[in-house]
């Protein structure tokens, strides 16, 4: 793979994985997927809030940019939302940010020292 091409693809990877980034940048939307992975069944905003120690509409917004990037799903059970880990899309989800810190690697091993 030639440079030119290569940045391009380093460009185009970041742009895929952007959402991807966002949501795992933050330190509470990675302990909402900890949680969650502890979990054994969906929890509602509420309990997920309680665990954080977080306020409802705060917890609501973290939920709301990890829905976003599908790295959790949403059903109703009532008057509840009650979340769960994505993870049949997981594989899917995860190939971009794999396939951009191999290219990243490839491309900083192909280039001569400065």
């Amino acid at each position: 793979m030639s440079g030119p091409v290569a940045a391009q693809d380093v460009v185009a990877l970041f742009a895929q994985t952007r959402p991807l980034f966002t949501a795992l940048g933050d330190e509470r939307r990675q302990e909402i997927i900890v949680f969650l992975l502890e979990s054994a069944d969906p929890r509602s905003v509420g309990e997920i809030a309680a665990h954080l120690n977080l306020s409802q509409p705060a917890a609501s917004h973290h939920l709301k940019i990890l829905r976003d990037a599908r790295l959790v799903t949403v059903r109703r059970s009532g008057t509840q939302r009650l979340y769960a880990l994505n993870a049949a899309d997981y594989p899917q989800l995860l190939t971009p940010m794999r396939d951009l810190a191999t290219l990243i690697v490839s491309c900083a091993t192909a280039s001569p020292p400065r």
